[in-house]
């Protein structure tokens, strides 16, 4: 059964002035628990400080800190997503000088039996099929650019429209038909025998399982791009994999009914896990 906290008190309600509520004011993140500790917590509270920075959201990073690791100690195994809102305030758009609220959601096994593996990184299943989906996503402001805010209107549209497919996961373009993400999840694929991600200019949300692979790359040399293709180049995609702290990292076997080499993933993942 799901516990919420705010702060460090237990919360079974919302103020109806939550900004959070109101205008989607805030940010979260959610955080796969094992063995009482939060996965990947640098990636995580790296997204938080970046948020702290972009949006002036107010709280204290190390306070905020304690606290997950607390409540990971509490929950064990499962996930805590941590949800900042800016706070409660009057009728408008204008925020207030004050404190965010910061909310932790426990939510005991709910990732099931999947075992993660080295800090964090796992291999969850293989996708036996994978769909480009037709809705766009727009462009947001700038500053917006791959923070995980609480306006994910967008992502509930697009899983509306994969809830009507066969697959669990599927690649999503932007307005100019640039290859931004999955659904749920970030994507990487090879191209010309480099392995490549989206670069997230112009849409798109930064996760923390992508920061974790690239960092990886980097410590054993790895070469790999952020790079901008469009619908036609989808063709070039030799492989292909989906990753999310949360699922963990999803091969994908065959792209709109062309067939995907997933032995390159398995051996990218090999070296990353080494």
């Amino acid at each position: 059964m799901m516990q919420v906290f705010c702060h460090d008190q237990p919360c079974d309600s919302l103020a109806l002035n939550e900004r959070g509520f109101l205008y989607g004011d805030g940010v979260f993140t959610s955080i796969r628990v094992r063995d009482g500790l939060p996965c990947l917590w640098p990636h995580h509270n790296a997204r938080l400080q970046q948020a702290n920075t972009h949006l002036g959201l107010k709280f204290d990073q190390m306070s905020l800190s304690q606290q997950a690791f607390a409540y990971a100690q509490q929950l064990q195994h499962g996930t805590l997503k941590i949800i900042i809102s800016r706070g409660v305030g009057g009728r408008g758009y204008l925020p207030p000088e004050q404190p965010a609220s910061i909310y932790f959601q426990l939510f005991p096994n709910a990732i099931g039996s999947i075992e993660p593996q080295v800090d964090g990184l796992f291999v969850a299943d293989q996708i036996s099929s994978g769909v480009l989906l037709e809705p766009r996503l727009g462009y947001p402001m700038p500053q917006l650019v791959g923070l995980k805010t609480l306006n994910r209107l967008e992502q509930v549209l697009l899983r509306q429209a994969l809830a009507q497919t066969a697959w669990p996961e599927a690649l999503v373009l932007d307005q100019d038909d640039r290859l931004v993400e999955g659904v749920q999840s970030n994507c990487w694929f090879l191209r010309h025998g480099q392995w490549q991600t989206p670069s997230l200019q112009y849409a798109g949300i930064a996760g923390v399982m992508r920061a974790e692979i690239m960092a990886r790359m980097q410590q054993r040399h790895i070469s790999f791009a952020m790079v901008d293709i469009t619908w036609h180049e989808l063709s070039q995609i030799e492989a292909l994999f989906f990753c999310n702290s949360i699922t963990g990292i999803l091969a994908v076997d065959c792209l709109e009914d062309r067939a995907l080499q997933t032995k390159q993933v398995d051996s990218l993942l090999s070296d990353l896990l080494s």
